[in-house]
């Protein structure tokens, strides 16, 4: 059988468009090349003005976080001497009003003096006519009596002397009066111009605390503005976690520098479930209970008005008393053996460091310093640094109050 052949200018037709394709392919190479790169060029642009503009925004994140830092610190700074003041300024008050307490009962007590010895004033005084009176009829018949031989002269000699003794007695008795009263009325001038005093500072320290707890109020306000910035629970837990690394490292310091306090007849470690609470109160947490994510509650936080007063749970010597920053004004007592008490967030401290209170004794009164939304005490036991559950220690009948 004869091949079909392909004619000859088909062949050349067909080597001629496989040259041209080939002569395209070589001229359009360089320019989809060209483009290709134009394209990654372009996107490597857009990528590096994002890279630039996230750089820029975490640069401005990082300066705005830090001034917020700076700026809490300060306010910190700030709530500190204001809290201090706070309680020098409530300290003073409490001496003032107690001196004016005992001004007010000296008075009292003068007063009483005074009456007495205007009574004794005017029986003396009537003691006296009469003695006159018997010693004027006496001087009047007394010669006539004895020229008649009415009375003997040595009995007359004798009624004289004794009425003459009477009338000294009384004049000296008088004589001690009016100077008592004389200084009566000395002690009553100078404790009504004391008592003017200590009314005075009091209205004055009043004022002063008034005008301190507003500069307080008005600062925690911008507290909550910045923590109103915190955008997340984790930059809260961070600030928590700061104050309570704060916390143990202060109490970790104390526990190592803390002396030998004198022991009761019964060492502390032996008083399980036997003290009375700190504060009139009942706790408004569990020890061990989830605070906020990770942080736990290692104390409990006892809600109580402002003012009242708190107690010492056992002896001890105060190893800090001071502000603290997250815990406010805080006192800390040794008990020996390694047993601390802890008691935060007070209005005002009563008692120094150094001090040795008994159990029982006023050492602070409630507040809500430290920033603390709510008044109440917070109140923490430790052991060699390791938190202790207070259940264990305070009678239950206590804190179920």
């Amino acid at each position: 059988m004869a091949r079909h052949r392909v004619p000859r200018y088909q062949l050349i037709t067909g080597r001629l468009r496989y040259r041209l394709l080939l002569g395209l392919w070589y001229l359009a190479a360089p320019l989809l090349a060209s483009a290709d790169t134009a394209e990654t060029a372009s996107k490597q642009r857009d990528t590096q003005e994002q890279i630039t503009v996230l750089e820029a925004d975490i640069v401005a994140t990082q300066i705005r976080l830090t001034e917020q830092s700076a700026a809490r610190d300060a306010l910190q700074g700030s709530l500190r001497d204001t809290e201090r003041l706070i309680s020098q300024t409530d300290t003073q008050l409490s001496n003032l009003t107690v001196k004016r307490s005992a001004l007010s009962q000296q008075i009292a007590a003068l007063q009483r003096e005074g009456t007495e010895l205007q009574t004794q004033q005017a029986e003396l005084e009537q003691a006296m006519a009469m003695g006159i009176q018997q010693l004027w009829l006496l001087h009047q018949g007394g010669g006539l009596r004895v020229w008649l031989g009415d009375e003997h002269p040595d009995d007359i000699a004798r009624h004289l002397a004794y009425y003459q003794l009477v009338l000294t007695a009384q004049k000296d008795t008088v004589t001690r009066y009016e100077a008592g009263l004389k200084i009566l009325e000395n002690n009553a001038s100078a404790l009504q111009a004391a008592e003017r005093e200590a009314t005075q500072q009091t209205t004055a320290i009043a004022g002063l605390l008034e005008q301190l707890t507003t500069q307080q109020a008005q600062r925690g306000e911008t507290i909550a503005r910045l923590n109103d910035q915190l955008e997340n629970d984790q930059q809260r837990l961070a600030v928590l976690a700061e104050n309570k690394r704060n916390l143990d490292t202060l109490l970790a310091k104390l526990a190592l520098a803390a002396p030998s306090a004198p022991m009761k007849r019964t060492p502390f470690s032996e008083a399980t479930n036997s003290l009375a609470m700190p504060v009139n109160g009942k706790p408004s947490n569990r020890f061990g209970a989830k605070r906020n994510t990770d942080i736990r509650w290692q104390g409990w936080l006892i809600p109580a008005p402002q003012g009242e007063p708190v107690s010492a749970i056992f002896d001890g010597h105060i190893i800090f008393s001071d502000w603290l920053r997250g815990q406010g004004l805080i006192i800390v007592i040794d008990h020996g053996e390694g047993w601390l008490s802890l008691y935060a967030q007070n209005h005002s401290l009563l008692r120094g460091e150094g001090e040795f209170v008994r159990q029982g004794d006023i050492i602070a009164k409630v507040g809500a310093s430290g920033g603390s939304e709510r008044t109440g005490l917070y109140f923490e036991m430790r052991q060699k640094g390791k938190p202790i559950d207070p259940a264990d220690w305070i009678q239950r009948s206590a804190r179920q109050r």
